[in-house]
């Protein structure tokens, strides 16, 4: 037996994918932080009848967001956020010398 995440449910009952799912909810919260980096009002909703109102004093929810689906997107594409960056060094020789 196949135990699924949420995610992965919530994609099967719409027809879509969890990485999917996951990118349109964290594209929902960042408009929210860019809205509010510029000092304005952020309406968000569920996608049916439900909607909300985000302001500054939401700021912290929309940064926890924010993080969670950074964390989701990372994890259904099996990276991990706190693995060590691996970051090339190049070093140019003088051909003179």
């Amino acid at each position: 037996m196949v135990i699924k995440t949420a995610l992965e449910l919530l994609a099967e009952a719409r027809d879509s994918n969890p990485l999917q799912l996951a990118l349109n909810n964290y594209t929902m919260w960042y408009d929210a932080n860019q809205a509010l980096s510029l000092n304005k009002e952020h309406e968000i909703s569920n996608g049916q009848s439900s909607k909300r109102k985000i302001t500054r004093a939401d700021a912290t929810e929309v940064k926890n967001n924010l993080d969670y689906w950074e964390n989701e997107i990372s994890k259904i594409q099996g990276v991990s956020l706190d693995a060590p960056r691996i970051t090339e060094l190049f070093t140019v020789r003088n051909a003179s010398l």
